[in-house]
């Protein structure tokens, strides 16, 4: 065992997770990112060179601005690919033939959906704006999972698979086993579960729910008009940003006077 009575340790580890911090961004959630100052050479894996790509929909586009003035990372426009090969049948059809595939699909619209629900930049990405016909078949979903996103939502356009999707069995028999044991557990839980007891609504009790209720409509309205005047604030900004950079472009303003109208307008928004 080694003893570090001069605290070097301490101090390497200290400086470590202080510049760790310092490429991160979020507010409940510190996320690394792409700082402005970083070169090509250290953004790539082991050296080596590459490529991102972001996936936009029309709506979406101010998000090309938001990048290139807020994260100073400009984009570039991809031409559409030619001949692009449907393998949408091949994918279900693997579906079908392991539920290991049927997982991946449902988890990874589960989370294509939810990144949009809890993205920072909700003004610009809306779970309503979504089309969750086209999202589900661009998974090669069998049938659409249950989420609170899509609850009392009704997708005519999709069509479920006629196979019933408990019944598809995973290719790996270890898997399989544990998953059929886990159902057994899930099936006697059930069964020695004791039934609900139903209970009589009082008048009293009654009146005191719909007082609950009514309380909890004006939070939520209260907390509408907060996050609306919240975007409004953040739209501002931001079409501030975009009007900035436009002018930069045309050389109408210089890089010095571009950076400190952009700080100047971030400083009266109230931003560090």
């Amino acid at each position: 065992m080694a003893v570090d009575d001069s605290g070097v340790s301490r101090d390497v580890y200290t400086a470590f997770w202080e510049q760790f911090l310092e490429l991160c961004e979020g507010e409940e959630e510190r996320v690394p990112k792409l700082r402005p100052d970083f070169s090509k050479e250290r953004t790539v894996r082991i050296g080596n060179h590459g490529n991102a790509l972001v996936f936009l929909l029309p709506m979406e586009e101010p998000y090309v601005n938001f990048l290139s003035i807020n994260q100073k990372c400009p984009l570039q426009k991809m031409s559409p690919i030619k001949d692009v090969v449907d393998v949408t049948p091949k994918v279900k059809a693997m579906a079908l033939a392991d539920r290991a595939m049927f997982d991946k699909g449902m988890r990874a619209f589960v989370s294509y959906v939810q990144a949009y629900a809890k993205h920072e930049c909700s003004l610009i990405f809306r779970v309503k704006d979504l089309d969750f016909v086209s999202l589900a078949k661009g998974f090669a979903l069998l049938r659409l999972p249950k989420m609170p996103e899509l609850k009392g939502k009704t997708f005519p356009d999709f069509v479920e698979t006629t196979v019933d999707t408990d019944s598809i069995r995973y290719k790996d028999k270890n898997r399989q086993k544990q998953r059929q044991k886990m159902l057994a557990e899930q099936k006697n839980k059930e069964k020695t579960e004791l039934p609900k007891k139903n209970f009589v609504k009082n008048k009293a009790w009654s009146k005191q729910k719909t007082k609950k209720e009514r309380k909890k409509k004006r939070g939520a309205k209260r907390k509408h008009d907060e996050d609306s005047d919240m975007d409004e604030e953040y739209m501002k900004e931001l079409l501030e940003d975009t009007r900035l950079l436009k002018k930069l472009k045309k050389g109408q303003i210089s890089e010095e006077d571009f950076e400190q109208q952009l700080t100047n307008s971030k400083q009266e928004a109230g931003g560090p």
